[in-house]
C-alpha cells in the first residue's frame, strides 16, 4: 500500500495537477539534476587540475 502511495509521489499524480503541469515539473525536476551533475563535473575537475597543475608552486624560496 505505502509502495504505491510513493509510486503516485514520485510521478506526481497525488500532487493533483494537470497532466501538462505534472509534465513540465517533471522536465524541470530533470534539467536541475542534469544541471546539477554538470555543475559538480565541472567544479570537481577544476579542483583536480588546480592540484595538479604543474605551473603552481608548491614551496616558495622566500
Amino acid at each position: 500500500m505505502y509502495f504505491w502511495w510513493l509510486v503516485d509521489v514520485l510521478m506526481l499524480r497525488r500532487l493533483g495537477l494537470a497532466k501538462p503541469f505534472r509534465y513540465m515539473l517533471l522536465v524541470l525536476f530533470a534539467g536541475c539534476f542534469v544541471a546539477g551533475l554538470i555543475y559538480t563535473y565541472v567544479f570537481l575537475n577544476a579542483a583536480i587540475e588546480r592540484n595538479h597543475a604543474p605551473h603552481v608552486r608548491t614551496h616558495s624560496t622566500h
